[in-house]
């Protein structure tokens, strides 16, 4: 398999500022785990724009156009394998950092009756994975890609490696021509690391970005209080894009920054680890609980039972006690009929002996007579 770098071979006389647009038919878009075949031929399109700097991608779905777009300097790298008649050319492109997504608004009337088409920023379209994936892989039909497109895309800045059947040919055409080297990247690769603003002026790319962040929040319905991870990751990609436009004005506040914002995330998972541990500390915790509640729930039944059988034995032990009582008071009032008797009896006894010695003395003695 053959390969070589454009940029060795591409010719002197190409002018990306001057070049208008092109637009290339994709048949099949692979970005991490989401894929988009296409339809029909303008389903979806790769567009370079050479005097805007930017590729896009753009999807035709439901009469809406989304589209993904990307500075030519947010590019690594392009890989081109073209193909045969019964193969497809294949794109494969590095990015240094995630596109940007827009979605068309309804069309605006002009003047003279012309309709100006809008796009706004909107959510990643490609169930996230445009937006974690750097590596974007593209189908086209054999001979889609041609060499004034490997040459365009060498002279805006762009590392294309081409390699496969069609290298050679293409490798053929382009160095018919002064054959001199270039320098990979041309004058743009030594800011290939960081994105150009979308407009020239920073307050205007800060309104923006918030307006972003608050389409954001609301369209993946983030919480704004509490702990939400969704917010959390749209809070660092937004922290991202700040510390890169700092950067790019003062490298060294934006290296501070950087620092402090990773300071910041270990202070951050710090409290998350002390959070979570709390979490299963307190989990831990509740299970002894209810394991001792449990322990607990039968003692007190037990002592419930035991305190139930006391109170039935106090009152068998009161009903004893009361039959007692009444006995002896019983007891007690037949003594006190036997005392009276008795004392009565002593009485009259007294009174008989008393009688009898009056009358021992009353009566005559027999010798007086």
């Amino acid at each position: 398999m053959a390969s070589y770098d454009a940029g060795a071979v591409a010719g002197l006389d190409a002018d990306p500022s001057q070049a208008s647009a092109d637009h290339i038919p994709v048949k099949k878009l692979s970005i991490g785990s989401w894929n988009l075949l296409a339809k029909y031929d303008e389903h979806v399109l790769l567009s370079f724009y050479w005097a805007e700097r930017k590729l896009v991608w753009e999807v035709l779905h439901l009469g809406v156009v989304r589209k993904m777009e990307v500075d030519f300097e947010d590019i690594s790298q392009a890989t081109l394998t073209s193909g045969d008649e019964q193969q497809q050319d294949r794109l494969v492109i590095e990015l240094h950092r995630p596109p940007r997504f827009f979605k068309e608004n309804p069309p605006s009337t002009v003047s003279a009756g012309a309709q100006e088409v809008n796009y706004v920023y909107t959510t990643d379209f490609t169930n996230g994975q445009a937006s974690t994936e750097s590596r974007h892989l593209l189908l086209f039909d054999a001979g889609a890609v041609t060499r004034d497109h490997t040459k365009m895309m060498h002279y805006s800045g762009i590392r294309l490696v081409v390699e496969g059947s069609g290298a050679d040919q293409k490798s053929a055409g382009g160095g018919s021509r002064h054959g001199l080297p270039r320098s990979l990247g041309g004058v743009h690769a030594t800011s290939a690391h960081l994105r150009q603003p979308p407009t020239s002026s920073p307050r205007l790319d800060a309104i923006i970005l918030q307006d972003q962040l608050k389409r954001e929040m609301r369209e993946r319905q983030a919480r704004y209080t509490g702990i939400c991870p969704v917010r959390e990751r749209i809070y660092a990609a937004v922290f991202d894009e700040l510390i890169a436009a700092v950067a790019r004005d003062a490298p060294k506040r934006g290296a501070l920054l950087q620092k402090l914002y990773g300071e910041a995330r270990m202070s951050i998972d710090s409290y998350r680890t002390v959070f979570e541990m709390s979490i299963e500390f307190g989990g831990r915790k509740l299970n002894e609980a209810i394991e001792t509640k449990g322990e607990l729930a039968q003692h007190v039944e037990d002592l419930e039972s035991e305190i139930t059988e006391l109170h039935k034995e106090i009152e068998k032990l009161t009903s004893l006690c009361e039959s007692l009582e009444f006995r002896e008071e019983q007891k007690a009032l037949v003594y006190e009929e036997v005392d009276k008797e008795i004392t009565d009896l002593q009485s009259e006894q007294q009174q008989l002996e008393d009688l009898l010695a009056v009358l021992k003395l009353s009566k005559p003695d027999k010798k007086g007579k």
